[in-house]
């Protein structure tokens, strides 16, 4: 079993409260949708449950492997993760990037291959990084996420920069990994909404299920 339990989280940065009392639970199969106004807060509460961000105040606790734990460092390790702000080493090749991210997280290159040829990223191996374009650059940052079959994946605003071959190729992956995941989606793009049994609206700190959202729009028209 997966789970995520995110326990009256809160934080700031300095004297501006970003949000605060924020919970909510999902387990394995899950496709999370955290939505809310640009600054409200998603993309916080997101590096918050990646590990890479301490809260102020409340829990995360993530439980997989047959262990549960709210270390950071647990969640860091059992999770891929991307967004706009995650920078890649320019100066690398794609394929010493790859081999980089699979030895530091103790991946198996071959898993990783196929992403490549899925996304048809293979042909760039011998490119630099800092030569691929803003589209290319985030369809690698997505072969990094979900790379080795994490338990959980955190996208950030995965869209960004993706053409429509792009998009398709992440729904594919998105509902790939469901089956043996928890996903995370810090989104407000109506393209990425359909994909989600899960929605969270951060300003609201409303939690509710895709299909209570559905009856909820049916009622009101």
């Amino acid at each position: 079993m997966i789970t995520l339990r995110v326990e009256q989280v809160g934080h700031s940065y300095g004297m501006w409260r970003v949000f605060e009392n924020v919970s909510f639970s999902v387990e394995h199969g899950a496709v999370l949708a955290c939505t809310g106004r640009n600054g409200s807060g998603k993309s916080t509460l997101l590096r918050i449950i990646a590990g890479l961000l301490i809260p102020r105040s409340g829990v995360v606790t993530f439980t997989c492997n047959g262990s549960t734990s709210s270390y950071p460092e647990w969640r860091r390790r059992n999770s891929g993760y991307s967004a706009p702000g995650f920078a890649l080493y320019d100066e690398l090749t794609v394929e010493e990037l790859i081999a980089f991210h699979s030895d530091c997280r103790g991946i198996d290159r071959a898993s990783v291959a196929s992403l490549l040829e899925e996304s048809g990223f293979a042909k760039y191996a011998a490119v630099r990084v800092g030569a691929l374009s803003s589209g290319m650059v985030q369809r690698l940052k997505l072969i990094l996420a979900f790379a080795g079959e994490p338990a959980m994946v955190i996208l950030d605003e995965p869209s960004t920069n993706l053409d429509q071959h792009g998009i398709e190729m992440l729904q594919r992956w998105v509902a790939r990994a469901q089956q043996h995941a928890i996903i995370v989606i810090a989104t407000n793009m109506m393209t990425e909404l359909p994909w989600c049994t899960h929605y969270f609206d951060i300003e609201a700190r409303m939690f509710s299920h895709a299909e209570s959202n559905v009856r909820a729009r049916a009622d009101h028209e």
